[in-house]
Parts: C-alpha cells; sequence; structure tokens
C-alpha cells in the first residue's frame, strides 16, 4: 500500500515536472542555474539584497532579448527589448500572481483589479488627477514643503542625517491633505503606525512570494505569517475607516457633495471626495472598494515618492555641480516669492530634467509583470499562454539607444528632445502601456516643489555609490540615508516661522 501511495504521488509531481519544465517549442532560453521544482528561487533569494548584481548577470545572458525563469510551477519569461515590451504591456493588461500575494491588503484597487474593473474604474478616477484639480493642491504642497524644511533645520549641520523618517511623514502629511481632503489638524490620523503596518506587510508577501511552498492558500493560510498579516489588515483598515468616516462627517457640515472636474473658488478636490461621491451619488463604488482605492493611493504615493525623494536628495549630494545649478535656476523662478505658483513648476526645466534622470537610473520599480493571456509570438520566440511575463524597466532605461554613455547619470540628456530616444517604452518609471500609473504628475509636482524648497534652503552633501538596494516590491535602501545638510546664507530669507 505504502508503495502504492509513493508511486501514484511520485507520478503527478513527474507529470506536473514534465507539463510545466519540458522544452515548448520556439520557447526562449531558460537562464542557467535552475533547481528540480523550485527553480531560480535559491538565486532569486540570494540576489534580494543586491538586485542590481542580478540584473546585470541576467542581461549579459540575453542575447536573444528573452530568457525564461523558473519559480515553482510558474514560468516566468524577462523581456527587454522595446518593441515586444510594448505589445506585451498592451495586449496583456492582468497582473501577475506575484501581485495577488498583495490582494488582502490593497483589495480590488487600480493596482490588483481584473481588467474589466480596472477598465471602469480608471475611467471614473481620472477626473480626480487632471491637471486642473492638480494644480490646486499646489498651495498645501508648498506648506507642507516648508514644514518640511522646518523640521529639517535642526539637523543642518551636525553631520550626515538618515532622512528616511523625514521624508516618509512629509509624504503622508502631504496626501492626508491633498488626497484625502483632511485638515492641517488632522494630517496624522495616517502616520507611523499605518507605514509601519504597510512596510510589514510588504515584507512578508515577499517572503511569501520567495517561498513556493507557501503559494498554495491552503498552506499560508495556517502559518503564522497569514495570522500576522490578518492583524495588520485590520489595523489599516481601521486607519482608513476613520478616514472615510471624518470625511463623510465633515462633508455634510459643509454640504459639499458634489464632484466635478475643477474646483470651487481655487479649493482642490481630494481623490476622497470623488470616490464618496461615486459611491453615494451614483451607486458605483462599494465599500469596500472605496477602501481599496483609497489605501492603493495612499500606499503608493507614500512609499514610491519618500523613496524617490530620498534617492533624488543624495544624487544631489553626491553631484555638486548639478546641485548650483539646480540652485540657480530655483532662484531664478522664485525670485522675491515665498512660494511656488502652478506656473512657476512648468519653469524648473532642469530640476525635472534631474528628477526624470534619477528615475531613469535608480527607478526603484525595477520592473512590472503581467499574466500572458495568450499565445504571443514574436520572430524569435513564442510567450506560451498561462505564463508570466517579467517587463524589466532597468534595461529599458539602459537601452543602447540612449546611446553609449546609457549607464551614466546625466540630466542634460533631457534638456534636447531631439538627441531622446524615439521609441517611448524605453522610459517606464511610472510603468507601460495602458496600464501605467494614475498618479505620475502627482508625483512630479510634489517631487519638484519638496525638492525645491529644500535645495533653496541647504546645500547637501551624501555618496550615492554607498546606496545598496533591497526588494520589498519596489527598491529600498538598505542602509540608511545619509544626507549632510549645511544652511544656506539665504536661508533666512526664505524660512518661514
Amino acid at each position: 500500500m505504502t508503495v502504492l501511495v509513493l508511486t501514484m504521488i511520485f507520478s503527478v509531481v513527474f507529470a506536473i515536472w514534465w507539463y510545466w519544465w519540458r522544452p515548448c517549442p520556439r520557447s526562449p532560453r531558460t537562464y542557467p542555474g535552475a533547481l528540480p521544482i523550485i527553480g531560480h528561487i535559491v538565486e532569486a533569494i540570494k540576489y534580494r539584497n543586491d538586485i542590481w548584481s542580478y540584473m546585470e548577470r541576467i542581461a549579459d545572458y540575453m542575447t536573444d532579448e528573452c530568457v525564461q525563469l523558473r519559480m515553482g510551477s510558474h514560468k516566468i519569461y524577462v523581456v527587454s527589448d522595446p518593441d515586444e515590451v510594448g505589445v506585451i504591456a498592451n495586449t496583456c493588461l492582468n497582473k501577475s500572481f506575484l501581485y495577488k500575494f498583495l490582494i488582502d491588503v490593497l483589495g480590488n484597487g487600480l493596482l490588483l483589479s481584473d481588467v474589466p474593473t480596472w477598465k471602469l474604474h480608471r475611467k471614473l478616477l481620472n477626473p480626480a488627477f487632471n491637471q486642473k484639480v492638480l494644480n490646486t493642491f499646489v498651495n498645501v504642497m508648498n506648506v507642507e514643503a516648508r514644514i518640511l524644511v522646518s523640521q529639517l533645520k535642526p539637523v543642518a549641520g551636525q553631520g550626515p542625517a538618515n532622512v528616511k523618517e523625514f521624508l516618509i511623514k512629509y509624504i503622508l502629511r502631504s496626501v492626508c491633505r491633498t488626497s484625502l481632503g483632511l485638515e492641517a489638524k488632522d494630517q496624522d490620523m495616517i502616520g507611523k503606525e499605518y507605514a509601519q503596518a504597510i512596510d510589514e506587510i510588504i515584507t512578508i508577501a515577499v517572503k511569501r512570494g520567495l517561498n513556493v511552498a507557501l503559494h498554495p492558500s491552503f498552506v499560508y493560510n495556517i502559518t503564522s505569517m497569514r495570522k500576522r498579516e490578518q492583524e495588520l489588515v485590520t489595523r489599516i483598515k481601521n486607519i482608513l475607516n476613520s478616514i472615510i468616516q471624518k470625511r463623510k462627517s465633515d462633508l455634510k457640515i459643509t454640504n459639499s457633495t458634489n464632484y466635478d472636474d475643477g474646483s470651487v473658488n481655487g479649493k482642490f478636490k481630494p481623490i476622497l471626495d470623488l470616490l464618496l461621491h461615486l459611491s453615494d451619488e451614483q451607486y458605483v463604488l462599494s465599500d469596500d472598494e472605496i477602501r481599496a482605492h483609497l489605501n492603493t493611493f495612499v500606499a503608493a504615493s507614500f512609499d514610491t515618492t519618500s523613496s524617490t525623494l530620498q534617492t533624488v536628495l543624495l544624487v544631489l549630494g553626491s553631484y555638486p555641480d548639478v546641485q548650483e545649478r539646480v540652485y540657480r535656476e530655483i532662484n531664478e523662478v522664485f525670485g522675491n516669492k515665498q512660494e511656488l505658483t502652478k506656473y512657476d513648476l512648468p519653469k524648473l526645466v532642469y530640476l525635472e530634467a534631474v528628477i526624470k534622470e534619477v528615475l531613469r537610473i535608480y527607478s526603484i520599480a525595477p520592473w512590472v509583470s503581467r499574466h500572458i493571456d495568450t499565445d504571443i509570438v514574436f520572430p524569435k520566440y513564442t510567450l506560451r499562454a498561462g505564463s508570466t511575463c517579467i517587463l524589466v524597466l532597468y534595461y529599458l532605461h539602459r537601452h543602447s539607444s540612449w546611446g553609449p554613455d546609457s549607464k551614466q547619470f546625466k540630466p542634460e540628456r533631457w534638456l534636447n528632445p531631439d538627441t531622446l530616444p524615439t521609441n517611448p517604452n524605453v522610459y517606464a518609471p511610472f510603468g507601460i502601456g495602458k496600464r501605467n500609473c494614475i498618479g505620475k504628475q502627482y508625483a512630479m509636482m510634489t517631487l519638484k516643489t519638496s525638492v525645491a524648497h529644500i535645495v533653496r534652503n541647504f546645500k547637501l552633501s551624501a555618496d550615492i555609490s554607498q546606496l545598496y538596494w533591497k526588494y520589498e516590491v519596489i527598491l529600498k535602501p538598505i542602509n540608511p540615508t545619509l544626507v549632510s545638510f549645511t544652511l544656506r546664507s539665504e536661508f533666512k530669507i526664505f524660512m518661514y516661522k
């Protein structure tokens, strides 16, 4: 009997192995180093804290612009050709299984929703992110940037300071004031507790992703990790529910329940107001969907924007000549004003070039992945339906079309559009194709406003060569983000009480 059971188990395992691992016609080459059953998991774990090295190792092998990786039973295609990336990104809109480990916390928001839901909700939410509405955020962005400058003042002249906590707190406050519409007195309702809960859940999701034994839900659901995840999800829901109820109460008091694509008397319209309007007036969104969208916006905003801002400050501190040029431009645009206006932000051309180059060279999202819904045939190989495809931004941002200096930090390249690559797919820090980031303009405005206020008041010193990344869905610094701040002589002129 025992022999029969073992034989049956072996037969099932072998059948699964043969189905997934057998060579298929016109398949891309398999990257070496795969182990039976678990595939390339060991390498992924090994290089998690040195992700750039792993990207370079795979790039050296990718002579045909695509290779095949294995993660348990999953076939994963790694694609770097810009034209092929464009085809995949606009053909296969469903996210891969890799994102599904975050479904309990992010729910059916824009990041994880299925294609029909994403198309409907993206159309409904687009008005909250048009430029007319975003321009009404500028005053609040200035206020929060000035508060950040005030908080950085005590560390000026004290040597290298870890800026991570300063920037996370700043971004969360800004999101609360703009996207959530909270008053200044309530802007800390989403704070350190929320940020820590999101960070821990992401860590759990990555650990699960790197352990193929935990991929099946029936296994994962009996683990202590799952129990902890549920505790964190409940904590986050409670925080968001309190925000939603607070905003509903505020709107009842002001009788402001209508939402259009503009503003009233210069007052901005937060994304939360639109979500509530769609629920109360148009009966489109459920309470769970409101919370999912809200959580997606807040989590994505603080995590990605704060990490990018850390890198921008490190880069400026490492390139004094670039910083000096940014400083001169900022002074010209500010003039004698204390705040930037919506008309000033487009004038910060060189600062925008610096931010774009940081996003190219130090993209905190190293890749995006899609589920292959149907066979995709390319001249050299075929990507099979049912597989996962990783579109590697790291390779696109260093594609040969950027020129022989593609791996160098060179913001000047953005000042002459005629010299930039013509293929739009080689620059994708906010995603590729139709399913890109809805908040990319909001993020750029936040980055430009905050950097302008910081550089106007401080001279920065840092060493970007000491920055090492670990993979936590996005890339995050392993070591403290150390920046030295020195007050500029003009500080008293610009500083606010």
